[in-house]
């Protein structure tokens, strides 16, 4: 009996115990919230089952999220890092240290990243270098993802702020010093333009009955802000109209009438399109709408009842607090 149990015993096969969510993002040096990221939207997930426990990644997972990781740092979309990931040949982790020591209870977390001075794959860096690496070769799919991909992450404000504004701006100047990159500007800003008209449109059951009114001033061709407070009022739930660009200002007094806003804001670029008579178009009505007047082309002397938020975050939060949040 003892030889049939020990014979049992040498052809038993191993079972994996594999590393958890935590153990790896220690390893490889990346936040746990970015590797469920991966596993959800490209397959690089924990492989290893254990009864009565969540899935654990093996020694081959754990050889696919560093390489993974090591592509994305030279500048390759997260899309195309996962595809040669998932497929590559790789050697397998040595996981020995890490199964051989009591898993730990405690769930790392970003700030403790930042804190050891890991590299930080979805940081504001790494986000813009990849954006500007897919505008460099004209990739609008790539645009889309990777701007998709920081906005399903870190939200518009965050987005808009840290990432589409920096690379919008820096293009800019590239073109006026050097007359150099125009094209890549405006993919960019046909990529931003799209996903926030597609946020904002996802809206079908509103917090608010009357819709914000978005426009910009009549002779203002910068649009993409209208559609970036228009996508930061979608996260909230709140729907809201973008007339565009040039909006002249019979025409602005027009749709207030028909729709009967919230609030209505309209943005200037620069002093030159900055015209306050704008407002002299929009009739008195019930419920009075909040009146706003965005961007920095803007003055303090407006007329009485006209708003100027300070900035991004504040226009979002006076526009809540119109349509009733």
């Amino acid at each position: 009996m003892g030889e049939r149990m020990s014979h049992m015993s040498q052809r038993a096969p191993q079972v994996e115990i594999g590393l958890t969510v935590a153990a790896v993002a220690r390893r490889i040096g990346i936040a746990p919230a970015t590797l469920r990221t991966w596993d959800r939207r490209y397959g690089l997930g924990p492989s290893v089952h254990v009864a009565g426990s969540h899935r654990r990644y093996s020694a081959i997972d754990v050889a696919r999220i560093d390489l993974m990781r090591k592509l994305m740092l030279n500048g390759v979309l997260p899309s195309e890092a996962a595809k040669t990931a998932l497929v590559q040949e790789v050697t397998p982790t040595n996981l020995t240290a890490e199964t051989t020591s009591t898993p730990s209870l405690h769930l790392v977390t970003e700030a403790e990243y930042q804190a050891d001075n890991v590299i930080a794959l979805d940081s504001p860096k790494a986000i813009i270098r990849s954006l500007n690496r897919a505008a460099a070769t004209l990739d609008a799919s790539g645009c889309d993802q990777v701007i998709s991909n920081s906005l399903e992450s870190h939200g518009v404000v965050w987005t808009w702020e840290n990432v589409l504004i920096p690379v919008l701006v820096a293009l800019g100047e590239k073109w006026e010093q050097t007359g150099e990159g125009v094209e890549q500007e405006h993919l960019i800003a046909e990529s931003v333009t799209g996903l926030f008209r597609n946020l904002a449109n996802s809206v079908t059951e509103p917090e608010n009955a009357r819709p914000v009114l978005l426009a910009c001033a009549p002779h203002e061709l910068h649009t993409i802000p209208m559609y970036a407070i228009a996508a930061g009022l979608a996260e909230q739930n709140i729907a809201s109209r973008v007339l565009g660009a040039r909006m002249p200002a019979d025409a602005l007094a027009t749709a207030a009438k028909k729709i009967g806003p919230s609030a209505i804001v309209v943005w200037s670029q620069t002093q030159g399109t900055a015209d306050i008579t704008i407002w002299d178009s929009v009739e008195p009505m019930r419920p009075a709408p909040l009146l706003m007047s965005v961007g920095p082309g803007w003055q303090p002397d407006l007329p009485e009842g006209v708003v100027k938020p300070l900035d991004f975050t504040s226009t979002l939060i006076a526009l809540a607090a119109a349509s009733g949040r």
